[in-house]
């Protein structure tokens, strides 16, 4: 008699990875305004459990996508699945979905914890546990008895994230979260999506224009420009196809690290800044670079990519 190993009741119960829909899928979206075609043709895919970067400039037809996402305005043609759930089911393809469209806003003479309170009444999400553990999420459990004019703006677009997830979706969607913070309101909330992301296990699709955020944070993005999606994958596997990337290198000795880089060939354009060496390589190159200098006695202190999202982006919109 052969014994059978007992079932780990955990590992039973996770589904198997081919079979998790994608969060959300958009086949061949079109939205035109009169003379402007806001979006031509626009199919993507956001895998379940990503933070998506969806990439462009300004007018490029992002919160376009996202108001026809979120049943705003409707498409002119095509449709999206959100959670396997189709568009053509009507408004509950939409139930595990939460969305934060341009800045937050609430009754200014009323505190954190009231409006938590209202607007949690709206989805049946209302329950004090509930909306102390968001405003402790997001940092404002100390103050959630404080009217909201008080707030910063970054308080309240932190206060705005922890309405988004009163009804515990399962993707979230965020048109610029970070427009118009200053530079310390970008960093909290850059930080509490990925906490975010981390705690409640939530697919998280954010536009924006800034490159140097979408690289700090995203797991996978796609790229919009004049309404026709450019490129979509994840940011791992577009830098693998990269060729030129700028590397920043901090050594010991500048001067034998400057005459040792000027007389190989992975390395090109090599510029003196004040405190690293500056130069072009293609991406794949830079661990045999970093073994080449190691054997070479060159001490590296630091290497650093810069820029590599604003390389590809400008590449692409160069073939546009």
């Amino acid at each position: 008699m052969i014994d059978t190993p007992e079932k780990d009741p955990l590992v039973e119960n996770i589904p198997p990875l081919q079979s998790m829909p994608m969060a959300l899928e958009c086949y061949g979206l079109s939205k035109r305004f009169k003379t402007i075609q806001a979006l031509d043709d626009v199919s993507l895919q956001v895998p379940t459990g990503s933070i998506f970067g969806f990439l462009g400039p300004n007018g490029a037809g992002k919160s376009t996508l996202i108001r026809i996402v979120a049943g705003l305005i409707r498409a002119d043609a095509g449709n999206f699945n959100i959670l396997g759930r189709s568009s053509y089911s009507g408004h509950k393809v939409r139930q595990e979905m939460s969305t934060l469209v341009d800045r937050a806003d609430f009754y200014k003479n009323l505190s954190a914890s009231q409006n938590m309170k209202i607007l949690g009444r709206l989805t049946g999400h209302d329950q004090d546990d509930h909306i102390n553990e968001l405003l402790q999420l997001l940092g404002l459990y100390e103050r959630r008895k404080d009217k909201v004019k008080t707030f910063s703006q970054g308080m309240k677009q932190r206060l705005g994230l922890a309405q988004a997830l009163l009804p515990n979706p399962r993707l979230l969607v965020l048109d610029e979260p970070t427009t118009g913070l200053d530079p310390q309101g970008m960093h909290e909330i850059r930080d509490f999506i990925l906490k975010i992301a981390r705690e409640q296990q939530v697919t998280i699709f954010l536009s924006s224009h800034l490159l140097h955020e979408v690289e700090l944070i995203c797991s996978d993005i796609a790229l919009i420009f004049n309404g026709k999606l450019a490129a979509q994958g994840s940011l791992s596997t577009i830098f693998q196809k990269m060729e030129n990337v700028t590397v920043e290198l901090e050594v010991e000795h500048s001067e034998l690290a400057i005459k040792f880089l000027a007389g190989i060939d992975l390395v090109s354009d090599i510029k003196v800044l004040a405190n690293a060496i500056s130069i072009e390589i293609i991406y794949s190159n830079i661990p045999e670079l970093i073994h080449r200098m190691s054997t070479h006695n060159i001490n590296i202190f630091s290497i650093s990519q810069r820029n590599r999202l604003e390389h590809y982006f400008l590449s692409l919109m160069e073939q546009k």
